[in-house]
């Protein structure tokens, strides 16, 4: 497992594979065998099978409230938002503190069209965690009903973390189609344009 660790650190996904499944060939009642399998699945964009993996790890370990948050992140990609919001809720119940998975129901219910249980899930998600992500989430989802407010969240978010200027990013956070449309309007905003400009050089300058 752990020469697997650096073969993954490394970009060698196929050899940390063959790691794990001599790990698991020696003892496959281990669940961070499979957790770990799940991580790189989905580096090498194998969802199906990450997902399996992650099934497989939960039936050892059913109350990692990270692999239930995974599974249901996979199923938010699935565009499955029904069962993606109920692992949330699962892994809610096992560490109430989770703010991700406040946070990811809210990007689940806004593509579902619930944008006010998307605003409660977001400001409960900053309640624990005063993050960029909620922040942002939040501010799209106020845009058309409190444009003042959510010009102040976005400027926020933008200050933490610019890299959520950018689409792809948000992309890769699971945001849907609906939230990255309504997010592209808000920045579009005369009021946001310095402050988006800053996050874009920030980016460009650390990369």
């Amino acid at each position: 497992m752990i020469l697997s660790e650096a073969q993954v650190a490394n970009n060698l996904y196929k050899n940390a594979l063959n790691s794990l499944d001599k790990a698991q060939n020696i003892n496959p009642n281990i669940s961070e065998i499979y957790f770990a399998k799940s991580n790189i699945y989905l580096k090498i964009s194998q969802q199906n099978k990450a997902k399996n993996a992650l099934e497989n790890g939960l039936r050892i370990e059913p109350n990692n409230h990270k692999a239930i948050f995974q599974l249901g992140n996979i199923l938010l990609m699935e565009k499955n938002y029904f069962k993606a919001i109920k692992l949330f809720d699962r892994s809610i119940k096992i560490k109430p503190d989770f703010w991700q998975a406040f946070n990811n129901q809210g990007l689940a219910y806004f593509e579902k069209n619930d944008i006010a249980l998307s605003i409660k899930l977001f400001e409960k998600a900053i309640s624990i965690e005063d993050n960029a992500e909620p922040l942002l989430g939040l501010a799209s989802c106020l845009r058309l009903k409190n444009l003042k407010q959510a010009l102040k969240l976005a400027k926020k978010a933008l200050a933490k973390n610019p890299n959520y200027v950018n689409h792809n990013y948000r992309k890769e956070q699971l945001w849907g189609e609906k939230l990255q449309a309504s997010t592209e309007i808000l920045l579009q905003n005369k009021q946001l344009k310095n402050d988006v400009g800053l996050a874009k050089s920030k980016i460009d300058t650390s990369s």
